[in-house]
């Protein structure tokens, strides 16, 4: 009876070991195919300066378009988070634009807009042809050139799964603590009118994305390389500079 006893114990222990093995070569998988995920997304991403971006996976996504080259390729989605000059560019906007090109912007954006043009508020979402669009509070808490009653916007952009926040004209905000499963997160580091480097490094201790990217710098309005160089020395996850197109 002994031996039969240990040898189903054997037999159980065994099983029990060659699933966790299975469990954790399935879960190293899952984590190698979301790398590689994050690393296709993250070689989509065009940093044309200042906060200005796009993202050329299979839609063309544009962020406050800014002196965007002549080169570019038309938008499929273009997103503006507020009114202020170096972030609503009607001359970009009317040179990407096509007639199917949607525009999702700031409430105060949309009547200097045309075609078709959506304006939403923080925390509301919309969906566009698979690609999920929220609205994130963006304020500054103790400067007066953002305020908070103006309902502008960050923005979390999910494609193909990657979650990429874009976090406006803003300052370190309470509203941070809530990010969670960000995939890249696009800082402003700049100071004066957004975060400065040491806060936008505070920030980004918080938000935990896999990659941290600065921006609000190199547009020549305000900011500038040191100022990205000093967030990456702050920050304790993965920051990458980006090379202004």
């Amino acid at each position: 009876m002994r031996s039969i006893f240990k040898e189903k114990k054997m037999r159980i222990i065994y099983t029990v070991t060659a699933g966790l093995g299975v469990l954790l070569l399935l879960v190293g998988a899952l984590s190698a195919s979301s790398e590689e995920k994050v690393e296709e997304i993250f070689k989509a991403l065009q940093w044309y300066g200042h906060a200005s971006f796009g993202i050329h996976a299979e839609k063309v996504i544009y962020i406050d378009p800014w002196n965007i080259p002549e080169s570019a390729p038309k938008a499929d989605l273009i997103l503006v988070t507020h009114s202020h000059f170096d972030h609503l560019s009607l001359k970009d906007i009317e040179r990407l634009q096509k007639e199917e090109t949607i525009i999702i912007c700031s409430e105060d954006c949309v009547s200097q807009l045309s075609g078709e043009v959506r304006g939403i508020r923080p925390n509301q979402e919309i969906e566009i042809d698979g690609v999920k669009v929220q609205g994130f509070p963006a304020y500054n808490s103790s400067k007066p050139f953002h305020p908070q009653e103006k309902a502008w916007l960050g923005y979390i952009i999910t494609v193909k799964a990657i979650k990429i926040y874009h976090a406006g004209d803003t300052d370190f905000i309470p509203e941070m603590d809530k990010l969670k499963g960000i995939n890249i997160a696009l800082l402003p580091v700049g100071g004066k009118y957004t975060m400065n480097a040491e806060e936008a490094a505070r920030a980004a201790d918080v938000i935990k994305a896999d990659i941290s990217i600065p921006m609000h710098y190199g547009g020549g309005v305000i900011g500038s390389e040191e100022d990205a160089l000093k967030f990456k020395e702050l920050c304790h996850g993965e920051v990458r500079i980006l090379v202004k197109k």
